[in-house]
């Protein structure tokens, strides 16, 4: 009988996505703060969080759901409401369940006037012991924490080119 082929483990620029996101918890938050995309800050906004480790990850634009699609390169991706318009839209279950998906809070009483009313993103990490976990950079009284999904996450997608093999040094 032969002798099955070994295929070794293939991270994925997701993995690389949650990795980076969790190094950067504990760091202070500073609305608006803005900076060259594959550098690491000392402080972070929520969008600016998302843009940079996705960069860092590998991710050098994202890939919308139009016909024919629009890409946009990752030094453009900023903004909520933005990140939101050129994500993969998928439901909020799948990207609870997603690691690396992206959560979204619209409100248009918080957030009349922005993109789509969307003012907040952060990046899932999955379903851990039957309740769902994100990272993001929260706000001025918490900097970026890893806390359960909020009910006030009502918008999901996903940055396709996530799901693809990362290149990691080591």
């Amino acid at each position: 009988m032969p002798t099955p082929a070994v295929v070794p483990w293939q991270p994925t620029k997701a993995a690389h996505l949650i990795c980076l996101a969790l190094a950067q918890v504990g760091k202070q938050y500073v609305y608006g703060i803005e900076g060259q995309p594959d550098l690491l800050l000392d402080s972070w906004d929520c969008s600016e969080y998302v843009q940079h480790m996705l960069a860092i990850a590998g991710v050098d634009a994202v890939t919308d759901d139009s016909d024919p699609p629009l890409v946009t390169p990752i030094g453009n991706f900023d903004g909520a409401g933005f990140q939101y318009e050129r994500c993969h839209h998928i439901g909020l279950t799948q990207a609870i369940e997603t690691p690396g998906a992206l959560l979204f809070v619209q409100s248009a009483s918080l957030y009349h006037g922005k993109p789509h009313d969307i003012g907040h993103v952060a990046i899932s990490l999955g379903v851990h012991a039957g309740t769902g976990f994100l990272v993001e950079a929260r706000g001025k009284a918490y900097g970026v924490v890893v806390s359960p999904v909020r009910g006030s996450f009502t918008l999901a997608g996903k940055v396709r080119e996530l799901y693809t093999p990362a290149v990691v040094s080591v």
